[in-house]
């Protein structure tokens, strides 16, 4: 009996407690908002980006390796052997070539020793390793800065981007709006089918403009390597201020400062280097080398050997032409290639410049042209008219307002595309 009251008494509560949990309300997920500070801060995640900095890792550890090869090789090495033998025999040259012989009275050998190598002449080979190295450190951070740029651009397109989207759907959500007003009064047989085309046009926009807000928040999220619902919103004003575009300067800038340029100068070093290592493949190398070692049968071990070797070896490399014609055929290629790279960044820079020079003096005409306009429209409110002549005025300063906002948009974005092309900011 008592058993089957406590059984009831706990599925009364854990009733109560089920009925609980999905009578509380789920808290609502917070909804970040960016800037376009925060949008690049939080770019210094990005999957490119990151693969740089590990290159640049790679390139540092190359080069303490390549410092490393100018410090002898030193080392220690023991062993025990135990062996049975019918007639002489050598070890295998692992552990030093020691001879053994038969009826030895102990069956077993102990051996330490200590040794050194060291290069005194190799043809500047390891010299030209070092530097080979450090022209590929100074590219990967070339490389690094240039990925660094494009990330910076592409975050401020997608912020820019999904700001006018903002704008353009709350704007057409408005006129929506607007039009639906005007669209319910008295009116007669022709106006009823021009206030519902409009109304029609304008639901049509507006739909457009969300799907377009939709996409803009979707690229968003996935330039910053977000979950993609992910609630969220930017925060922002589509401002601008003329920027001074001097083409000759930004010419010499992007010369001096695009990281493509540097990084394809250090290839040509890279490639150069390459062929004085293939040169040095026909020298002769001159080392130093000794051992010193203790080796009996029992302990404690009392015969030593010791040596001090200096040596030379003077290669013959079968394919020393062939490589040599190769790593000459690739550094005549990578001076090609970094002719064509000037060449197509002289024109990126043109070109950046042009547009937004455009940009600039088209921006101004239609900022004045809507303000006009949405003035004579805020003096014409009130005032006798029309429900489609006002729906019709209404339409026109929304569309002025747009283009205005579009072409600030454009501006801020081709500042941005001069600045990377050029490789620095510009002045404020």
């Amino acid at each position: 009996m008592l058993k089957r009251s406590l059984a009831a008494l706990l599925c009364l509560a854990l009733a109560g407690t089920s009925a609980r949990a999905q009578g509380a309300p789920r808290q609502a997920s917070t909804e970040r908002v960016y800037t376009i500070e925060e949008t690049l801060r939080l770019m210094r995640n990005d999957p490119k980006l990151q693969s740089a900095e590990q290159d640049v890792i790679i390139a540092e550890a190359r080069v303490n390796e390549a410092r490393l090869r100018f410090l002898p090789d030193i080392g220690l090495q023991a062993s025990a052997t135990k062996y049975a033998a019918r007639y002489p025999f050598a070890l295998s040259p692992e552990f030093r070539s020691l001879l053994l012989f038969p009826g030895a009275s102990s069956q077993n050998i102990y051996s330490g020793r200590a040794y050194f190598n060291m290069a005194l002449y190799e043809g500047r080979r390891t010299l030209n390793t070092l530097r080979l190295a450090q022209a590929s450190q100074k590219q990967a951070l070339s490389n690094r800065d240039s990925v660094k740029m494009d990330v910076t651009l592409r975050a401020k397109e997608a912020f820019y981007r999904l700001l006018l989207a903002q704008e353009r759907t709350s704007a057409f959500d408005l006129h929506l709006k607007t039009v639906e007003a005007a669209s319910s009064g008295d009116l007669g047989p022709w106006e009823r089918v021009e206030a519902e085309s409009a109304l029609g046009l304008a639901r049509a926009r507006a739909a457009e403009a969300k799907h377009a807000l939709d996409a803009a928040r979707l690229l968003f999220l996935n330039t910053l390597s977000l979950e993609l619902d992910t609630p969220f919103r930017v925060a922002g004003s589509l401002e601008t201020v003329p920027a001074k575009a001097e083409v000759e300067k930004a010419v010499i800038w992007a010369m001096e400062l695009r990281p493509e340029l540097q990084s394809q100068t250090y290839r040509v070093q890279m490639d150069a280097i390459g062929v004085n290592l293939a040169l040095g493949r026909r020298n002769p190398t001159v080392f130093l080398a000794g051992d010193y070692e203790l080796t009996a049968q029992r302990f404690p071990l009392k015969n030593n050997n010791w040596d001090m070797t200096l040596g030379i070896t003077i290669p013959f490399a079968y394919d020393f032409w062939s490589q040599l014609k190769q790593k000459r055929a690739e550094q005549r290629q990578g001076e090609l290639t970094r002719a064509e790279l000037q060449d197509r960044v002289r024109l990126e820079v043109r070109q950046a410049a042009e547009t937004l020079r455009w940009w600039q003096e088209e921006w101004p005409h239609r900022e004045s042209q809507w303000k006009k306009v949405s003035s004579l429209y805020d003096d014409a409110v009130g005032k006798p008219g029309g429900a489609l002549s006002r729906l019709r005025a209404r339409d026109g300063v929304l569309e002025l307002r747009l283009a205005y906002l579009s072409a600030v948009t454009e501006h801020i974005l081709a500042r941005a595309r001069f600045e990377r092309a050029v490789g620095r900011e510009l002045p404020r």
